[in-house]
């Protein structure tokens, strides 16, 4: 609105006449809008969702041949509870929990209740996908949410009389427009405190909830792309990933994960909540502008609970002096926080990753690519990190980054020649290692390869030196847990899987990893909600292969066959040739292989 004021409101209008009618075809009644939200109710909870999903439909086909930054993007809610009629309005918790379920939707997406995914799941042929149990505002208990995937074609409902005839409250809310903010320069305190010689850092101790708890905690928004050109995201988001990246190698600094601070992009959700969300003290926000070979970058230290600002900067540079704003906006903002520093980890911060700043762009534009876990993208991402080696044959991120692509393609089952393929890994890693000892990426990638080789002192040696490197790290502390959930070690790996979503609530590698732990020490809920939780966001196929047959296995320890059974056939579809005895064979005790193989067995698997 902001941006084009009449443009978006006729933008509204074309979607709303696109899916007004929508409702009516469906047996809904629009029961009243407000603003670019409304609310309607249905008879039927199998029309209601019927007609989110062409809801959605229709919005994608107006908006898919627009620009990005110009989609007016559904978010829809549904639910199915009592309500109070009054005149032509409903109240109630039935609305209530709708409205909620349209705030935890994701833009383009529909989400709806337990209530509702028990209707409807044998009636409509859709993708559901849980998004766990979520507390929201004026509603007493939990909400538990799933996912609706939205296909191309129309929903097949399958055979059978539908007679439920229940009042549903469907909310749906469009988000649009572009978020900005400017921050101003200001004057910033060093509060360094050096040291002598470093002294060996206390890997064990780290995951400890008293040591977690005593450290400041800080999140890194994405720092807005002001550069009038949305091709360079990658950049902006580059640069935040390193940002954290270098506050995580202060040892006395709690820095959230990108994965767990990213959603935030473009939010303007208030400092105070977006601090309770991600429960950190301070918040770090930026923007980049970037013109030919000159960069603008700003920064602010935001007190999350009160949103003071503690300190800001300005930063006018040459597009090759990045690294050194990095560096400087690392160290203002430990500085405004008080953080202790010894002299070991002030210069460790000032290494610089290349001289090319064109490799560095590769790498950024790989990262991306690898982030999205398909086959086409990690082999575009290999190609990327190559061409940064090319330019730059010393750049040891874009070793590490090659080599976690080659590992990658052989845990997902996209290589023919898997040993070679490791062997790769394993000396790209070894490369990136004698370039730059502090690269905690080839520590994590030769750890994956002696965790897939079951050796597993190997693994943990290798991690534990990511982790004196970047004791803040939640990919260091969710590859410890899972190294030791899959040596048979799982209370010893609990807490640092626990200690990995404290940094990372949305990592749903740890969360997967802890619904192994959970279930091999019988506590059966957690269980479940940890692969609730690492379902909820997107998962790669790897967390799948974890999450699903744990759930069934888990299921059917609790007496609940019926879910079991749904487990299990998720299971069938994806991985037809998985049995019960391979899946168990991968721990590293026969206490535990027993354990696995006695669940999943009960679970129905052969």
């Amino acid at each position: 609105m902001g941006e084009d004021e009449g443009g978006t409101h006729r933008a509204l209008g074309e979607l709303r006449r696109a899916v007004d009618p929508l409702i009516a075809a469906h047996g809904g009644r629009i029961v009243g809008t407000a603003g670019d939200s409304l609310l309607a109710d249905f008879s039927s909870v199998v029309d209601a969702l019927n007609c989110a999903i062409e809801m959605q439909r229709a919005a994608r086909e107006i908006n898919d041949p627009l620009p990005p930054e110009r989609r007016l993007e559904l978010r829809i809610g549904v639910n199915l509870g009592d309500v109070i009629i009054d005149g032509d309005d409903i109240f109630g918790d039935g609305v209530n929990i709708a409205a909620r379920l349209e705030a935890l939707a994701q833009p383009g997406t529909v989400c709806i209740s337990h209530t509702v995914y028990e209707h409807v799941r044998n009636k409509l042929d859709l993708h559901y996908r849980p998004l766990g149990s979520h507390r929201v505002k004026n509603i007493a208990g939990p909400v538990r949410a799933y996912a609706v995937g939205v296909a191309a074609a129309a929903p097949r409902a399958k055979r059978g009389r539908e007679s439920l005839v229940a009042a549903l409250a469907a909310a749906a809310i469009v988000v649009a427009g572009l978020v900005g903010w400017v921050l101003h320069a200001g004057a910033g305190r060093q509060l360094f405190e050096f040291g002598a010689a470093p002294k060996p850092l206390e890997v064990a101790s780290l995951a400890a909830p008293a040591r977690l708890a005593g450290r400041p905690s800080v999140a890194v928004l994405p720092f807005k792309n002001l550069s009038g050109d949305a091709g360079q995201d990658f950049f902006s988001d580059g640069v935040t990933e390193d940002v954290i990246t270098a506050l995580g190698r202060f040892s006395n600094l709690l820095v959230i994960a990108k994965s767990a601070s990213f959603p935030f992009k473009n939010s303007n959700i208030s400092p105070a909540e977006i601090g309770r969300l991600l429960d950190a003290r301070y918040l770090v926000e930026g923007s980049i502008r970037r013109a030919g070979n000159r960069v603008r970058v700003t920064a602010a230290l935001i007190e999350a609970q009160t949103g003071t600002q503690v300190w800001s900067e300005a930063y006018d540079a040459e597009v090759d002096d990045i690294f050194a704003v990095q560096d400087n906006i690392a160290k203002r903002v430990v500085g405004a926080a008080a953080v202790k520093l010894t002299r070991f980890e002030q210069e460790r911060a000032l290494a610089k990753p290349t001289s090319s700043l064109a490799a560095y762009e590769y790498v950024l534009r790989g990262r991306d690519y690898f982030s999205h876990a398909t086959r086409d993208a990690n082999d575009e991402a290999g190609e990327l990190f190559q061409r940064a080696i090319d330019l730059d044959p010393n750049y040891a991120d874009a070793y590490a980054a090659l080599g976690g692509s080659h590992y990658e393609a052989v845990i997902s089952g996209w290589s023919q020649f898997r040993e070679e393929e490791l062997e790769q890994a394993e000396t790209l890693a070894q490369k990136a290692l004698a370039l730059d000892p502090t690269a905690t990426r080839a520590y994590r990638v030769l750890a994956d390869i002696d965790l897939f080789r079951k050796r597993y002192e190997r693994a943990l040696g290798q991690v534990d030196r990511a982790l004196e490197i970047n004791p803040s790290d939640a990919d260091n502390y969710a590859h410890r847990g899972s190294i030791l959930v899959w040596a048979g070690r799982a209370e010893d790996g609990l807490p640092w899987l626990e200690g990995a979503l404290r940094f990372d609530r949305a990592n749903d590698f740890a969360a997967a990893r802890l619904c192994m732990a959970n279930y091999f020490l019988r506590r059966y809920s957690e269980a479940v909600d940890a692969c609730d939780r690492a379902l909820a966001r997107n998962p790669g196929l790897n967390t799948q292969m974890i999450s699903h047959p744990m759930l069934a296995a888990t299921y059917a320890e609790m007496g609940r066959q019926q879910d079991a059974d749904g487990e299990r056939a998720i299971v069938a579809h994806l991985w037809p040739f998985l049995d019960a005895r391979t899946f168990a064979a991968q721990f590293g005790t026969q206490a535990a292989r027993d354990r696995m193989l006695e669940g999943l067995k009960r679970a129905g698997f052969r």
